[in-house]
């Protein structure tokens, strides 16, 4: 990967919603999301019907918050993405014991006869290597896809987790790594989040990425640092979000 192609990757930021925090020694870092394709032509009535179904999530109680995004590029254009972050395994425990269930069922009255196709996932963060925001206003998330090459998981891992170290004070914006926990499927692979207020935030910032690491590593060490980091994935994808804080279901609803 050309150093100008890593730059623009690695000017990061992270999904308000992935904010993770670390309670009594467990951390709270996973996430579950869902993708959501309507059916053709019915749009606006999936929307409706979403919008309608958070409402009644925040006046019946549910303790989740739930985060909204549409895709705005890529082959998926026009998925939407319902999310929910800064849990513990023992909060999906709770969470089916008590709301989930109900929550389902008026999903599956209301929302499910207009969608054509639904996928879900879990996701984990990993806290040593992100830097997410706390209270920033986010309307466009990019998700950087990685497609790790098998038996290279743990090395991709340290470059990072070394990268990462190396620009944390200096590189602008803020960032968050996550990789599968359950349902990302037979590949290996490591999404990178990134954040911005608007399209602006996407340019280049100074200094860069490349900058940083020339600077703190040498140049040849920071070139050695690309060929191996190149090493270990094989290609990557990026995707393009719009926030839709209009049909998400929080306590400010």
């Amino acid at each position: 990967m050309p150093a100008n192609k890593l730059c623009s990757i690695v000017v990061l930021a992270c999904m308000a919603v992935l904010s993770t925090t670390v309670v009594h020694g467990q951390d709270k870092n996973l996430a579950r999301a869902y993708h959501v394709v309507p059916k053709a032509g019915m749009a606006a009535q999936f929307e409706a019907a979403l919008s309608a179904h958070t409402r009644w999530r925040v006046a019946n109680g549910d303790p989740w918050a739930w985060g909204v995004s549409v895709y705005d590029t890529g082959d998926h254009f026009g998925t939407y993405s319902i999310f929910s972050g800064g849990h513990s395994w023992t909060d999906f425990d709770a969470y089916d014991a008590d709301f989930g269930p109900q929550g389902r069922l008026h999903w599956q009255a209301n929302v499910a006869p207009l969608i054509e196709s639904m996928t879900s996932i879990i996701t984990a963060t990993n806290l040593a290597i992100s830097k997410p925001p706390v209270g920033k206003r986010v309307t466009i998330v990019t998700v950087t896809k990685f497609r790790v090459r098998p038996g290279q998981e743990q090395r991709f891992e340290e470059l990072i987790s070394q990268a990462m170290d190396t620009v944390r004070e200096d590189l602008p914006g803020y960032w968050v790594w996550r990789s599968p926990a359950s349902g990302g499927g037979p590949d290996p692979y490591w999404e990178l989040i990134q954040l911005y207020a608007g399209w602006s935030g996407m340019q280049e910032r100074d200094p860069t990425f490349a900058d940083i690491m020339s600077k703190e590593m040498g140049q040849d060490d920071f070139q050695d640092w690309m060929n191996e980091f190149r090493q270990t994935h094989r290609g990557t994808e990026v995707i393009t979000h719009r926030s839709r804080s209009d049909l998400a279901a929080t306590a400010a609803n």
